[in-house]
């Protein structure tokens, strides 16, 4: 009998160390005993691909002649609201040509451009029509894609610029008690190729890295710790050896009566 007491309580030991996670792992940031850190001061300038969906708003003194390219304006909505498919409806969508068609006006090349470089194109196609323009292009087809150990695990589009990292995983609902912080995987998109990179949320270099703003269309996986299925059934595993020991030790004590 001590010799099986001596084994249960091994495996007691046993399913308590593996059940103990490092805060290491768990934790954001870890470097705590930086006063100050590097933050990456610019977001990202997202280079046009192919399937982009752009808002285009040329103004001018003449409201007729803004017709010409703002579809918004011929489709007489009765629902201003901003919805993904009012924007898929009324944007501009960057075809295999790397072009994007504007009633009247005809293809503009904007593939690879930045939104301050396609808003230049457009405004000197405009001006072949409308005197003194003002343009404005917004991408209208913004989202990013978490999957894995999160809370909120989907496809969320966004309407602001500078979105990071850790506002996506906030907008997600956090990780997940079982999800690794230091083994996040981002699939991006860069020139119409995916590429899968590595990131660790644990460690302060995040901020000052190239994937603390997010990029259109990334892909973020949050990988389980491991033992995760271990972990999850753990307090029904040491509740069951624990009432096994009692039942156990209690026939113990009557036998030696």
């Amino acid at each position: 009998m001590p010799k099986l007491f001596s084994i249960l309580k091994v495996l007691l030991i046993f399913m308590i160390i593996q059940g103990c996670t490092p805060m290491s792992k768990i934790t954001y940031l870890n470097d705590s005993q930086l006063g100050e850190w590097d933050v990456s001061p610019v977001p990202p300038k997202h280079h046009l691909e192919i399937g982009d969906i752009l808002m285009v708003k040329v103004i001018s003194r003449n409201e007729e002649s803004n017709d010409l390219f703002n579809i918004e304006n011929n489709t007489k909505s009765a629902s201003p609201t901003l919805t993904a498919a009012n924007l898929y409806l009324n944007g501009f969508t960057i075809s295999q040509e790397g072009t994007i068609d504007i009633p009247n006006v005809g293809e503009i090349f904007v593939l690879n451009q930045t939104l301050e470089e396609a808003e230049e194109t457009i405004l000197q196609k405009a001006e072949d029509y409308l005197i003194n323009p003002f343009v404005v292009v917004k991408l209208a087809n913004f989202e990013f894609t978490i999957l894995g150990e999160i809370n909120g695990p989907g496809n969320y589009p966004v309407y602001k610029e500078g979105l990071t990292i850790y506002d996506a995983i906030a907008m997600a609902g956090d990780i997940t008690d079982y999800g690794n912080l230091a083994k996040v995987k981002i699939i991006r998109s860069h020139k119409n190729k995916k590429q899968v990179y590595h990131l660790n949320l644990t460690d302060t270099n995040v901020l000052a890295s190239e994937f603390y703003y997010l990029r259109n269309n990334d892909l973020i996986y949050i990988q389980p710790l491991k033992f995760k299925g271990f972990r999850k059934s753990q307090s029904q595993v040491l509740l069951s050896t624990l009432t096994t020991i009692a039942v156990l030790f209690n026939v113990y004590l009557k036998i030696s009566e």
